[in-house]
């Protein structure tokens, strides 16, 4: 066997080795906090993804890569020894891109409105794509007084697709993916 002719193969398989350990052991992980659930003419529900942002999502972000944030919030009732009951599923997106020449953010929030945002502020940028405010599942007469009821809340930062070349050049972006652990919530009204 040719070292020198693997050493590049390698050398790649270190690098990746290397990259990978390095991000999971020094960023906390992502996770969903501030869960508040409202009732008054419908259920809704406000929360935050905190930890959401490593330097390498920044960089990709500043680079002009659209980002995007998906959420997942679903509904049961509780039924004992039953299947819980599914009531109501919502799952929309936060989406970031970033304009290079006019250093100016463009978020979309699926769950609002298709209006586009812009800011020129990092700060207000990150709690955009991070915070969601007062959802709502379902009216609230559709819920019954007395009975328990399940909520659960995920995030995630999809992989990013590049277009044909990018994606083999820039094969690290799937270490930008995320997944937040399954929030999980119970309530009786």
């Amino acid at each position: 066997m040719n070292l020198n002719k693997n050493r590049p193969i390698i050398f790649i398989i270190i690098l990746h080795v290397v990259v990978l350990f390095s991000s999971k052991v020094y960023s906390e992980e992502a996770s969903i906090d501030e869960v508040m659930i409202t009732t008054n003419s419908n259920l809704k529900v406000s929360f935050e993804v905190s930890n959401a942002f490593t330097e390498e999502i920044e960089e990709a972000i500043r680079s002009g890569i659209p980002t995007s944030f998906t959420f997942m919030v679903e509904l049961y009732r509780k039924r004992g020894i039953w299947f819980d009951e599914g009531l109501a599923d919502f799952y929309f997106k936060h989406t970031v891109k970033y304009d290079n020449l006019r250093e100016e953010y463009y978020i979309t929030l699926e769950e609002k409105s298709q209006d586009v945002i812009k800011t020129k502020d990092s700060t207000q940028m990150k709690n955009l794509m991070t915070v969601v405010d007062s959802i709502p599942l379902l009216p609230i007469y559709r819920l019954k007084k007395g009975m328990r009821y399940k909520m659960k809340i995920k995030g995630k930062l999809d992989t990013i697709d590049l277009p044909f070349p990018l994606n083999y050049i820039l094969f690290f972006t799937t270490f930008w993916s995320f997944e937040t652990d399954w929030y999980l919530q119970e309530f009786t009204l």
